[in-house]
């Protein structure tokens, strides 16, 4: 299987691929991934031609120490297309684990974490979706740990059926989970079933970070991580000063940068994530280069 470069597709609405990709963080974790795929895929290149499998000519190169050898063992084509394919394979084994990782991380659903795997492999490539007049009723199938949530959804029916839905609560699903009945619902329908869908996840209190509603965080999770870079070398005043944050001094002597703070917090908690989805990474490699 061979990865192909998503193309980005502008919408008026954001979408669910978009909405993950807006949060802070998300996309300097897909680097990461990325990373440690080229990282493994360069390295297994050296260990091939160290076997010899490579030819003689690359197992010498490969065995110069020097930069200047390693240039030139990269460049070779035999080289680059083992690297192209050793890089594919390793990105599509690390991508189906570090998924689900970067949902858990980043406290997002459960079903991010597939879809953050297909980003990582495929790339992005949001769907569009078109409405249209719709009559049938949306059939949500609701379930709970909290049952008195449940029993009073069903008691407001008429507030469900001025959203055109009406929800059932069967035996044997999982706990805080909702399900739309699509049996009998065309496919550019099922837009039309958000408003319904995040009425129930009001009501059960779903608060995963890519089901919120509301535009996408405006805070830029690489900006943050300059922040907590700089701040770590310079100190708060001067940093926020070089990355061009507002200092107050009308209350403050010493000056004030709320902005900036509000920055270095992010940066901190997404280093955090970032640092804890390496170690898991390398962890998934270790024991995969041991079997």
């Amino acid at each position: 299987m061979k990865r192909r470069a998503g193309r980005r597709q502008e919408s008026g609405r954001q979408g669910p691929t978009e909405r993950i990709l807006s949060l802070p963080g998300i996309k300097e974790a897909i680097m990461v991934v990325e990373e440690h795929a080229e990282f493994y895929g360069m390295t297994e290149a050296l260990d091939a031609a160290a076997r010899g499998e490579l030819g003689d000519a690359l197992r010498e190169l490969a065995a110069e120490d020097s930069y200047d050898a390693l240039d030139r063992f990269f460049q070779d084509g035999l080289v680059a297309c083992f690297v192209a394919d050793s890089i594919d394979e390793w990105l599509e084994t690390l991508a189906v684990k570090a998924g689900p990782k970067i949902a858990e991380l980043w406290e997002l659903s459960e079903l991010a974490g597939p879809r953050l795997a297909d980003l990582i492999y495929w790339g992005t490539n949001p769907r569009l979706y078109t409405e249209q007049s719709y009559w049938l009723p949306f059939v949500l199938a609701v379930k709970a740990k909290n049952e008195e949530q449940v029993r009073t959804m069903l008691s407001k029916r008429t507030e469900l059926e001025e959203k055109n839905a009406v929800i059932v609560s069967p035996e044997g699903m999982q706990d805080g989970h909702i399900y739309l009945d699509v049996t009998y619902l065309p496919y550019r329908a099922l837009l039309l079933a958000y408003k319904a869908v995040l009425h129930c996840r009001k009501q059960l209190r779903i608060r995963a970070q890519d089901l919120r509603e509301g535009a996408p965080s405006s805070t830029d999770g690489a900006k943050a991580l300059r922040v907590v870079a700089l701040q770590s070398i310079k100190g708060s005043k001067e940093a926020a000063r070089e990355l061009g944050f507002r200092i107050y001094t009308s209350d403050n002597q010493s000056g004030s940068y709320p902005l900036f703070r509000k920055y270095a917090k992010l940066g901190h908690v997404l280093e955090q994530r970032l640092d804890a989805l390496d170690t898991f990474l390398f962890t998934i490699e270790d024991t995969l280069r041991k079997t």
